[in-house]
């Protein structure tokens, strides 16, 4: 998780400095800098974040039981 963090710090300071960047230059500029070492790491970081965040929210997907479809939330 650190990496995670240590980009997003990175993007912040990157738009303090000089001209405002949409989001888009920002993850260019960091992403162009990054071995793909990294790039591997941080993905997968994200992909398990991500997987945290869906699983504490629920499973909202298409394949439900024959009990629950046509039934109201």
């Amino acid at each position: 998780m650190f990496l995670v963090w240590h980009v997003i710090i990175k993007a912040m300071k990157l738009n303090l400095f000089g001209r405002k960047k949409i989001a888009q230059e920002i993850q260019d500029d960091i992403f162009r800098k990054m071995t793909t070492d990294r790039k591997i790491r941080l993905g997968s970081q994200l992909w398990l974040l991500a997987k945290e965040l869906t699983k504490e929210k629920g499973f909202y997907g298409n394949n439900r039981s024959k009990t629950t479809v046509g039934k109201g939330r």
